[in-house]
């Protein structure tokens, strides 16, 4: 049986890499294989052979050919914001995960999350639309994304070594190991990149490395021993607040005499460092339940000196997890059932601190004193069971339903004076207390398969976010009495899957509703000029989601992704039931591939993406008419060991900006990058 298993791997690997195969399979949603046509809910995977053709250098790389999928990166080069069934946020609707296990605890999300993953040279990527299923819970909102970091290993040895070089510097450099005997195998990648940037101060050095090893200990027991690190050093470069510097496509930092101010007193980077080990034990021997077991050890830290505020102080984020997540399951020719719990148990501490002394003038002008501003640690425990099941009510009709359980509590110790202030009495550090909070969450879907190429399904699921420990313990003054509770959503979606005959292609649609209630908005106090956070009423999220992906004949592949989305408030005190702001509602990407049949091996593609107009700011006072761009990708397979590579990226050298925004009293763009040439290559012995 295990030979079996690994053999169809190892066959399934062959018929991607030939992009024959449509019929993906993934595991996200229930920890189990399934084929994504047969899955009642909203899922997307992309396969290493579509990655490879993407030559990622940016998260968005890896993601933004999927339908309503939005990733646009920050000044920081590889920091980066999300938009799936919301507007771009840095707000916790989004886990991500990395070989299904989560990057970041719940309640510490960082919105650069997938800077932890080591995305650059990910296998697959996995992408779950709406609430997860009950596999998941606080976070798992709006979507799930799930990195694999490294595919299974080669059936003998293998040796890969991969180059790439490019525009404004870029440079970067892959090696992969693997081989295997009967009972084990093993695969380790190492890579490394460096890029000057094509803004002054966006330098970028970032290490990735993974470990996989598979060992079949007899008929009934496996283990998996997963290593993953990476570590992200960025310079951070800031945004335009006139948009002249976009239109004439300013390579300078900033036009904002701040930022050059901050350059000259403090180190503005980013530095993101993430370490992760885990033991994937599978039992096969109690009766006919099946008993995964995984523990995992986790180091993240999030380093960067706020520049959005006037003082610049400096953040540094240390937190070390033991996590333990349990799967059982159970199948029958009529019924699957996959039961069990997830734990954590994280300690978290935080320094934010006034590096030097500073007046700031102006509005909020105050004196600031060097020392800590918030100095505390965090002690956070997570455990959630959870079951959910699939039972066929005939041939043709399957209902999922299942039910997660999730209690999360934080332990807060200051380790400065309780409830005291900084010398410019804008940071209130309270007292040590412990915050709890639990959530039960419904999921149900059912699913109708006329035949099984075609799957209409209807769905519902409820999904919740607790509070950030930051919005719950770094208070400023005049809200030291703020609480937050966390928001619970309703999703309901109807959605059609179709895989055409002959492996030809497949097409899918999905159209979904989501309220979010309690709300954790961001408002202004129009006296003080200061911002906080409370909840509020409800917001409605809703869209439509498609895309088709089908072979027009032997040569010619076209994909085609479009969603579009409209994101309000409702009855908000503030805003009303204005539409949210950087929220576009029109998302596109089209691909056309070419594989002539007279150069065996070559692919070509080129690549349009578009953003629609949108908000900037929830008050409606300015809008931004959004972009398009288009790509050029191609790779050539030479032989069975050497694959050539090249790719253009914003091929008509358009200017404009990944995003654009009003706050604080002035307009705000950060530039996209301009045309920039990439190429290298790849040997395989």
């Amino acid at each position: 049986m295990k030979k079996i298993v690994f053999l169809s791997f190892v066959v399934a690997d062959v018929l991607f890499a030939q992009d024959v195969s449509l019929d993906l399979v993934t595991v996200t949603a229930t920890g189990l294989e399934e084929t994504i046509v047969a899955q009642p809910l909203s899922i997307d995977k992309k396969s290493k052979n579509e990655i490879e053709l993407d030559q990622v250098v940016f998260q968005k790389d890896l993601l933004n050919s999927i339908s309503g999928v939005r990733i646009e990166q920050t000044g920081s080069v590889i920091g980066h914001m999300t938009a799936i069934r919301m507007p771009l946020n840095t707000g916790s609707y989004y886990l991500f995960m990395q070989d299904g296990i989560p990057v970041q605890s719940s309640g510490f999300f960082n919105h650069n999350g997938l800077a932890y993953t080591t995305f650059q040279t990910a296998d697959n990527v996995e992408v779950i639309k709406g609430a997860g299923s009950a596999l998941y819970g606080s976070d798992a909102v709006a979507a799930v994304v799930n990195v694999n970091s490294v595919a299974a290993p080669a059936k003998k040895k293998e040796i890969k070594v991969r180059a790439m070089g490019g525009s404004y510097g870029y440079g970067s450099g892959f090696v992969s190991v693997s081989d295997s005997d009967e009972n084990s195998g093993y695969r380790a990648n190492v890579h490394y990149m460096h890029s000057d940037g094509w803004r002054e101060h966006t330098t970028t050095d970032r290490f990735e490395a993974n470990f996989r090893y598979d060992k079949t200990l007899n008929d009934d027991n496996d283990i998996k021993v997963i290593f993953n690190a990476s570590s992200t050093d960025a310079e951070q470069a800031d945004s335009f607040n006139d948009y002249k510097y976009i239109t004439e496509g300013s390579t300078k930092a900033s036009d904002d005499p701040a930022y050059f101010e901050a350059l000259q007193k403090t180190d503005v980077k980013r530095q993101f460092d993430f370490a992760r080990i885990s033991l994937e034990w599978a039992n096969y021997s109690v009766e006919d339940i099946e008993i995964t077991m995984t523990p995992y050890i986790r180091y993240n830290r999030n380093q960067y000196v706020a520049t959005w505020e006037k003082n610049l102080p400096s953040n540094d984020n240390k937190l070390t997890t033991f996590g333990l997540i349990n799967r059982n399951t159970y199948e029958s020719k009529q019924m699957k059932i996959v039961f069990g719990f997830d734990s954590e148990y994280t300690n978290s501490s935080l320094l934010y601190n006034q590096d030097f002394d500073i007046t700031t003038t102006g509005w909020g002008g105050a004196t600031y004193i060097q020392g800590p501003l918030y100095d505390y640690d965090v002690a956070y425990f997570a455990i959630a069971p959870y079951v959910t099941g699939d039972y066929y009510v005939t041939k043709e009709w399957m209902l999922r339903a299942g039910l997660r359980y999730d209690y999360n509590r934080f332990d807060y110790n200051n380790n400065l004076a309780d409830n005291s202030y900084d010398a410019s009495r804008t940071y209130y550090r309270i007292a040590d207390k412990t915050d709890s909070f639990s959530h039960l969450s419904p999921k149900l879907a059912l699913s109708y398969m006329r035949t099984p190429n075609d799957n209409f399904y209807i769905r519902y699921a409820n999904g919740f976010r607790i509070p950030q420990a930051t919005r719950l313990y770094s208070m400023k003054a005049g809200y030291e009495s703020v609480t937050l509770d966390p928001e619970t959503s309703n999703t309901y979606e109807i959605g059609y899957k179709h895989k055409f005959d002959k492996k030809k292609g497949f097409f899918e649609v999905a159209l979904y509703y989501m309220s979010i209630d309690d709300t954790i908005t961001r408002y202004k106090n129009d006296t003080t000029g200061t911002y906080y956070y409370a909840n509020a009423d409800t917001t409605i999220h809703k869209g439509i989601e498609t895309s088709i992906d089908y072979w027009l004949n032997e040569e010619w592949r076209a994909y085609i992704a479009y969603s579009y989305s409209k994101h309000t408030y409702k009855n908000d005190p503030q805003y009303g039931d204005n539409e949210m702001a950087q929220a576009p509602n029109n998302l596109a990407n089209a691909r056309l591939t070419y594989k002539p049949s007279y150069l065996k091996g070559l692919r070509i593609m080129p690549e349009w993406q578009y953003v629609g107009s949108y908000w900037m700011d929830d008050e409606h006072t300015y809008k931004y008419d959004g972009y398009s761009i288009g790509n050029l990708k191609a790779d050539y397979k030479y032989d069975k060991n050497l694959r050539l590579f090249a790719k253009v990226t914003n091929i008509t050298d358009k200017r404009y900006a990944v995003n654009a925004r009003y706050a604080y009293g002035k307009t705000d763009y950060t530039p996209g990058d301009p045309r920039s040439f990439y190429g290298g290559l790849e040997y395989k012995w």
